[in-house]
């Protein structure tokens, strides 16, 4: 149980190595802090008002090829 929840830990971590974006109102009104690092669509709460990141999700195809070699894949819809 506990080796899934670190597995889980370190695929978040890919994502968001991999796909993540740089909060840009955090960088503008926070200047000297770390800004947060948003997924497709992820709210930044870290402000008022709130930013949303307006990417569109990721579809399965792109992330199977961001995360080729790690062993993460998803499958896709039909």
């Amino acid at each position: 149980m506990i080796d899934m929840f670190r597995d889980m830990k370190d695929m978040r971590k890919l994502e968001r190595e991999r796909f993540g974006v740089k909060c840009p109102v955090c960088i503008e009104r926070l200047p000297k802090a770390q800004p947060k690092v948003l997924l497709h669509g992820q709210v930044c709460r870290a402000h008022k008002p709130h930013y949303r990141d307006p990417r569109p999700p990721i579809t399965a195809d792109e992330f199977n090829a961001a995360m080729a070699g790690t062993g993460w894949t998803q499958e896709q819809k039909r």
